[in-house]
C-alpha cells in the first residue's frame, strides 16, 4: 500500500461535493470522484468502468462526504478561536441564521479573517485526514512538518 500525503487527503476533502463520492486508490495514491448515478440520468462509460473497477477491486477506500467532514463545526470552531470580540460575535451570528455558509464567507471575506479561516480549515482538514488514515490502515506522511498532528 502507497503512504499517501496527508495535505493530498486534506486537498481531496476540499474538493468534495455533494453527490459525488470521492475514493482513493491506496495502491496508486491517487482520487478519484464518482457522481451519485442518478445525478446526470446515470453514469458515462467511463464512470460506469470506473465504478465497476471499485467494486470489484479492494484497493479503493471511500473519503468521507461533505456532510461527514463537519465544516460547519470547523466554521465554529474557528469563530470561537477568533480573538476580536466583535468580528467573532458577527461570525457567529452568520451561524445561527439562514444561509449560514454563504454568509459566513461572503463574513470571513469582509472581515479580512479569509485567509486565516481557509489555513484553519486546511489544518482542520489535515487532522480528519488523519484519523481518516488510521481508520482505514493508510499508511500517511507529511509534505510539511507543520500539518504534523
Amino acid at each position: 500500500m502507497k503512504p499517501v500525503f496527508i495535505e493530498d487527503v486534506a486537498d481531496a476533502f476540499e474538493t468534495t461535493m455533494e453527490e459525488w463520492t470521492q475514493f482513493l486508490n491506496t495502491e496508486t495514491g491517487e482520487f478519484v470522484s464518482l457522481p451519485d448515478g442518478d445525478l446526470y440520468g446515470g453514469w458515462s462509460e467511463e464512470e460506469e468502468k470506473l465504478a465497476e473497477e471499485i467494486d470489484s477491486s479492494d484497493v479503493y477506500v471511500r473519503l468521507p462526504s461533505q456532510r461527514e467532514l463537519r465544516e460547519y463545526d470547523i466554521m465554529e470552531d474557528f469563530a470561537d478561536h477568533v480573538p476580536n470580540q466583535r468580528k467573532a460575535g458577527i461570525l457567529f451570528q452568520t451561524l445561527n441564521g439562514r444561509k449560514p455558509f454563504r454568509h459566513f464567507k461572503d463574513a470571513i471575506n469582509n472581515l479580512g479573517l479569509d485567509e486565516e479561516y481557509y489555513a484553519f480549515r486546511f489544518l482542520a482538514f489535515c487532522a480528519i485526514a488523519v484519523r481518516w488514515c488510521r481508520d482505514n490502515d493508510i499508511p500517511y506522511a507529511y509534505k510539511d512538518e507543520k500539518n504534523r498532528f
